[in-house]
């Protein structure tokens, strides 16, 4: 991913917006006075740095994401071994789905963003760079899945593996909304499950 530096100025702004969000706050009803409070500059200096409160807010959710996807890489990148890398995927998931301050369960939980959709279409360029990140973290996991030998490489065929993973990984998360279903299953079966699906699609 590109990397993309920011004022002090803008990350105090971003962390504030962040701050109040993980407040419980609804950003659709966020203030510019609580922004600048928050973030301890002065109303003015909002605008001198963003063309609206929506651009702001918009452009904290995805510098929040960023700093996310970025500790998830670099947590799998330190684990050894195929199935190590993929569970820390998991866990880190696990993590997200059980923590009410994560961005993920945010934009889940607060409601109202509808409002900020058009703003965040303008800025796909950096959702599309995140994107890319993630399927970077796929190609490590294939790669390194391919030289143990666990993975066959038979068709080459990138496109299936990432959907293949993606599909697992989206799986795993709704293990979270079922759990009252499946009090049978727990994380560790369905993490085993998960791993069990990976293998078999892919081989």
């Amino acid at each position: 991913m590109s990397e993309v530096l920011y004022s002090e100025k803008k990350i105090a702004i971003f962390n504030g917006i962040i701050e109040l969000m993980e407040k419980g706050i609804n950003p659709y009803s966020i203030k510019v006075s609580d922004i600048a409070r928050a973030a301890d500059v002065g109303k003015g200096t909002i605008y001198d740095y963003f063309a609206s409160k929506e651009e702001a807010i918009s452009l904290a959710i995805l510098y929040k994401i960023d700093n996310e996807v970025e500790a998830a890489y670099s947590r799998i990148k330190k684990k050894k071994g195929f199935k190590e890398k993929f569970y820390e995927g998991l866990y880190i998931i696990a993590e997200c789905m059980d923590d009410n301050m994560s961005t993920l369960r945010m934009l889940l939980s607060l409601g109202g963003l509808q409002e900020f959709y058009e703003y965040l279409r303008e800025y796909k360029c950096d959702l599309s760079n995140h994107l890319l990140k993630i399927h970077e973290l796929f190609d490590h996991l294939l790669e390194i899945g391919i030289e143990e030998g666990i993975i066959v490489d038979k068709i080459g065929d990138t496109y299936y593996r990432n959907m293949v993973i993606s599909s697992v990984t989206i799986g795993f998360s709704q293990y979270f909304h079922q759990r009252n279903f499946n009090s049978q299953v727990n994380i560790e079966d369905a993490m085993e499950a998960s791993y069990r699906l990976l293998i078999k699609a892919l081989n």
